[in-house]
C-alpha cells in the first residue's frame, strides 16, 4: 500500500492502474508473500510464524471471553493461519502514553518477552476505539496519535517491520454507528484512518487493514450479509443475525468478518495491499474483492451457500468427537459396557434440511437419522459354550433451532432390538437357537447453552428424556431344562440430564502437526421408572402362570468422556478416546485408539 520508489516501478503501476487491473486477480506480477508456503494466495498456504496483537477489547481474549463472544486472533490461530500468537491486548486500553494498560505499555512488555521479532512473523496494531472514546477525544487526538506513532516507531526499530515480516496498522469501522457511541465522532474516526493511512504509506512493509470499508458495505445492505440488525445491541442473536453484543463491541458475526478482513489480506488480498497506496485506492480494490467474491464476508451470500440438505455420516466423529448425535443417550450408549468383546461402533445416516426459506433464513434444522448397533457378549462359562448377541436398528426424528443464545433440540426415536442367543454341548450333541425382539421409543429435549472461555468452547446442557420399553413374548429353550414361554408388561420411565462438553482450539505443533483435546462429563438421574411384571409358563403345563413383579432400580449414572486427535499430516490423524462410567470405572472403562489415513 505505498508509493512506489523507483521510476520503473511508478510506470508499472501507473499501468495497472490506468488498465484497471490492481486486483487480486490480475495478471500483474505479485508482490512475494513471506507467508506462503508455496508462493500462491490460497489461504490454506499461508502460515504466520509469530503473531503478536497489541490492541483493546477487541482483541483481548479476556475480554471477548467474558462476554461469551470469539476472539479474531485466537481464531487465526485455531484455523492454522497463525501457528503461534502472541496477544498484548488489553481492555480498555488507549494509544496516548502514560496508562498501565497504553500501547507503551504492551510493547514494554512484548520487547521484554525475550521472543525477538524474526522473519515470517506478523505484528497487528489494532487500537482507537478508546482514544475517541464514546463522545469523542477531548484534545482531538493528539495525545493518542503522538502515542501510536511513538509505539509503531518502536516496534519498527524492534524489525516488526523488517523485508519478510510485516506490520499491519487496522483503521477502525465507523466507530459512531455502534449503539453506545455518538454519532458526531465519525470525522476523528476518519481523521485516525488517515493517520494510520499515511503510517502505512510510509513503509513498505506497513500495511493498513481496511475494516471501515468492510463494515459499511454490512452497515449499507445488512441483509446482504445475513444481518437482521446493524442499529442495537442484542446479545441473544449476535451469533445469528445481529452485529452488536452490547453498546460498544461486536458480537460473534462481527468478529467473524474482523477475521475473514485480516486472512484476506494475508492471501488473497496481498497483491494489492502491498502495492496500492493505503485510502482510496485501496478502499476501490477490497470492494472490488467484496463484489467479485474474492472476500467473503461472514456469511456473506448466505441464501446461496447454506446447503438445503445435508447428508451425515454417524458414528465416531473424528473433526467433532463431541458433537450432537440425533440419539437418546440412554438407549444409545456410547461406551463398553461389561465384559464387552469385540463391540461394533454405532453407526448410521442422518439426513437434515434447513427450516428457512431464501427470504427468511433461519439456523433451525429438521432431521431424520437412521442408526444400527451390535453388541456380541461372551456369557459366565469356563468353556465358553454360550453367546449372545444384541442389535438395535434405530430411527430418530429431530429438530434443532437457537433461541435467545441457547440451543433447543428434541429428538423422537424408535428402536427394534433383536436379542440372539446360543448354546451348545457337544456331550448330548445338542445345539440351540433363541430368538426375542422389543422396542423402545424415547422423546428427549435438551437445552444448550453454549460458551467460550479462553481458547474452548464449553457447552453446559440439561435434557429431560420419556421412554418406553417393551419385549414381545418369547418361547426360551435351555440345554438342560424344560422351555418357558416368558412375557413382560411395557416399562415408562422419565431422566433427567445434566452435562458438560468442552472443546480446545487446536494446538499447532512443530512441523505443521495439530492436536485437538475435548471431553464431556454428564450425569443421568431417573425420576420415575415403573415395575416390570414379567409371566412365566412352563412347556407342558397350560393354564399354569406364574407372575412376579420386579421394582426398577433406580439410575444414578456419572459419565465421562475424553478425547484427544493428532494431525501428523495431512492425510494422516491419530486419536484416541476413553470413557468411564464414574461409578463403576473398573468394569466400564474403555479406551479406543484409531488412525486415519486418507487417500
Amino acid at each position: 500500500m505505498k508509493p512506489a520508489s523507483t521510476l520503473s516501478l511508478t510506470v508499472i503501476c501507473a499501468s495497472l492502474i490506468l488498465a484497471g487491473c490492481a486486483s487480486s486477480g490480475s495478471s500483474a506480477p505479485g508482490v512475494a508473500n513471506p507467508f506462503s508456503t508455496d508462493n500462491s494466495s490460497s489461504l490454506a498456504s499461508i502460515k504466520v510464524n509469530t503473531m503478536r496483537v497489541f490492541g483493546d477489547s477487541y482483541s483481548d481474549p479476556n475480554f471477548t471471553s467474558s462476554i461469551g463472544t470469539i476472539n479474531w486472533a485466537q481464531q487465526l490461530q485455531a484455523r492454522g493461519t497463525v501457528t503461534q500468537s502472541s496477544i498484548y491486548a488489553i481492555g480498555g486500553a488507549r494509544a496516548q502514553s502514560g496508562e498501565l494498560r497504553a500501547f507503551d505499555q504492551q510493547i514494554n512488555k512484548a520487547l521484554n518477552s525475550g521472543n525477538p521479532i524474526v522473519d515470517r512473523d506478523l505484528t497487528v496494531v489494532y487500537l482507537g476505539h478508546n482514544d475517541i472514546g464514546r463522545t469523542g477525544s477531548p484534545d482531538g487526538l493528539t495525545r493518542s496519535t503522538t502515542g501510536y506513532k511513538t509505539g509503531v516507531d518502536r516496534l519498527i526499530e524492534a524489525g516488526a517491520a523488517n523485508e519478510n515480516r510485516r506490520l499491519f496498522v487496522t483503521q477502525l469501522h465507523a466507530w459512531g454507528r455502534g449503539p453506545g457511541v455518538s454519532d458526531g465522532v465519525d470525522h476523528q474516526v476518519r481523521a485516525w484512518n488517515t493517520m494510520l493511512a499515511g503510517i502505512a504509506n510510509s513503509n513498505p512493509n506497513i500495511i493498513a487493514v481496511d475494516m471501515y470499508t468492510a463494515f459499511e458495505r454490512v452497515f449499507k445492505d445488512p441483509q446482504a450479509y445475513g444481518f437482521t440488525n446493524v442499529t442495537t445491541a442484542d446479545s441473544s442473536r449476535s451469533s445469528v443475525d445481529a452485529l452488536y453484543h452490547d453498546a460498544t463491541h461486536f458480537g460473534n458475526r462481527g468478529q467473524e468478518i474482523i477475521t475473514r478482513v485480516y486472512q484476506h489480506y494475508l492471501s488473497r488480498g496481498w497483491d494489492w495491499a502491498n502495492s496500492v497506496s493505503a485510502g482510496a485506492g485501496a478502499a476501490e480494490q477490497l470492494n472490488k474483492d467484496i463484489d467479485n467474491g474474492t472476500l467473503v464476508l461472514s456469511m456473506a451470500g448466505q441464501k446461496r451457500l447454506q446447503p438445503g440438505f445435508r447428508l451425515v455420516a454417524l458414528g465416531m466423529d473424528q473433526s467433532k468427537p463431541f458433537s450432537f448425535k440425533p440419539l437418546n443417550g440412554k438407549v444409545f450408549q456410547p461406551f463398553a459396557a461389561t465384559r464387552q468383546q469385540d463391540q461394533q461402533s454405532p453407526r448410521g445416516l442422518a439426513l437434515d434440511m434447513n427450516l428457512g426459506s431464501e427470504d427468511n433464513p433461519s439456523n433451525s434444522r429438521l432431521g431424520v437419522a437412521v442408526f444400527q448397533h451390535e453388541q456380541p457378549e461372551l456369557l459366565e462359562t469356563a468353556a465358553q459354550r454360550n453367546s449372545r448377541r444384541f442389535t438395535s436398528d434405530a430411527v430418530s426424528l429431530y429438530w434443532h433451532k437457537p433461541v435467545s443464545g441457547f440451543l433447543l433440540s428434541s429428538q423422537l426415536s424408535h428402536m427394534a432390538l433383536n436379542f440372539n442367543s446360543y448354546a451348545q454341548d457337544s456331550m448330548v450333541n445338542l445345539t440351540l437357537e433363541n430368538t426375542s425382539k422389543g422396542d423402545t421409543w424415547s422423546l428427549e429435549n435438551k437445552l444448550r447453552y453454549p460458551l467460550r472461555s479462553g481458547a474452548m468452547n464449553v457447552t453446559p446442557w440439561v435434557s429431560l428424556t420419556s421412554q418406553s420399553h417393551s419385549m414381545d413374548p418369547a418361547l426360551t429353550r435351555t440345554l438342560y431344562t424344560t422351555d418357558v414361554l416368558f412375557s413382560s408388561s411395557r416399562m415408562n420411565e422419565l431422566l433427567s440430564g445434566l452435562g458438560l462438553d468442552f472443546q480446545a482450539d487446536p494446538i499447532h505443533l512443530a512441523g505443521n502437526k495439530q492436536l485437538r483435546l475435548g471431553g464431556s462429563l454428564s450425569h443421568v438421574q431417573s425420576l420415575h421408572r415403573d415395575s416390570v411384571m414379567v409371566s412365566m409358563q412352563e412347556a407342558g403345563t397350560p393354564g399354569v402362570v406364574q407372575r412376579e413383579l420386579f421394582p426398577s432400580a433406580k439410575i444414578s449414572r456419572t459419565r465421562l468422556g475424553l478425547q484427544a486427535a493428532l494431525d501428523v499430516a495431512k492425510n494422516l490423524r491419530f486419536s484416541a478416546t476413553y470413557g468411564t462410567q464414574l461409578q463403576d470405572v473398573k468394569n466400564t472403562s474403555s479406551l479406543l485408539l484409531l488412525a486415519n489415513i486418507q487417500y
